[in-house]
């Protein structure tokens, strides 16, 4: 297992000499410039960070970073923060007593070391309480997005996140992008490009900021747009209020705040309704027109933190990454 100090100078190496994908070798500028885009947006993903345990899912989570680096090129910070007791002598190092699925280090640093290949990374790594680490660290270093993978828990998915991803969307300051929460018998899915972004908008004063980093993502990739608002009140629900004339009332009147919202923000999208409980028809929608990542808001500082109730219920439930901003 290699020392801290080894594996900062295995990732010092990467920004300055990497190998492209036939294998020849090239400088890390240039692979890094190679992935520039000609559109230039308004989106900042100048500092990333990737807080790692050493499990597979991070390896996946590494991928999205990679798939972001074609828009930008970010400095990336590996992060492990090692936990109160955790293992330093089994060659694998978790968060708390040991991550699930934990890598020898090794084969860990040596496979983020090709997906990164290129890129400015940095690898750091401090004791103390996982989320707290990863959250502090972000405000420190001024970062634009954190990765997070999200862990399964077999029949329990639905109802659990694990609990640094849940502390960490809780109380970061920036936005957290989370990988699909998946049953451990299945693995992480792998993430191989944006060409489409979803906009789960709520109409409520949040929506126009959240709108507006969607679109900016949706530009840095040439990806389409569609912004998805779900609730119950656009359900067919048989009875007096709820008759055929009175939600097409509704449907159109929520057709306006959406063309309103976009008229507003200068913004140009599809849309779409989905009826129902909203955490489920978001996830159900972002499934239904193939998007690659849904883009949705938090709360301001408030008696209830900063995640939405729903929110954390999409990120629960979504086919495909989430971005909670």
């Amino acid at each position: 297992m290699g020392s801290a100090g080894e594996i900062v100078r295995t990732f010092a190496g990467l920004g300055r000499t990497g190998r492209t994908r036939d294998g020849s070798a090239t400088s890390g500028n240039e692979v890094a410039l190679s992935h520039i885009r000609k559109v230039r947006t308004m989106l900042t993903l100048k500092k990333l960070l990737l807080p790692v345990d050493y499990s597979q899912r991070c390896l996946s989570a590494a991928e999205c970073v990679e798939v972001l680096a074609k828009c930008c090129v970010p400095q990336v910070t590996v992060l492990h923060v090692t936990g109160e007791g955790a293992q330093r002598d089994t060659g694998e190092i978790g968060y708390s007593s040991g991550a699930q699925g934990s890598i020898p280090r090794a084969d860990f640093t040596a496979a983020l070391g090709h997906l990164l290949a290129g890129l400015d990374v940095v690898f750091t790594e401090s004791p103390g309480d996982p989320a707290r680490g990863i959250v502090e660290y972000a405000q420190e270093h001024g970062t634009d997005l954190i990765v997070m993978p999200t862990r399964g828990h077999g029949a329990l998915r639905r109802f659990l996140l694990g609990s640094v991803t849940a502390k960490v969307l809780h109380d970061a300051g920036c936005p957290v992008w989370t990988g699909v929460h998946t049953d451990e018998d299945q693995g992480p899915r792998k993430c191989t490009g944006i060409r489409h972004v979803a906009c789960g908008v709520d109409l409520g004063p949040q929506s126009g900021r959240v709108l507006q980093w969607a679109a900016d993502l949706a530009a840095a990739f040439d990806a389409r747009l569609t912004v998805v608002h779900a609730g119950t009140q656009l359900e067919p629900v048989i009875g007096v209020v709820h008759d055929p004339e009175w939600r097409a009332h509704v449907w159109k009147a929520t057709e306006e705040q959406l063309s309103g919202l976009l008229q507003k923000s200068g913004i140009k999208a599809e849309t779409k309704l989905a009826p129902g409980e909203p955490a489920k028809a978001v996830a159900g929608a972002v499934g239904e027109i193939g998007a690659d990542v849904l883009v949705i808001g938090r709360m301001p500082d408030g008696l209830l933190g900063r995640l939405r109730t729903n929110a954390y219920a999409i990120i629960r439930q979504s086919p495909r990454p989430v971005v909670s901003v």
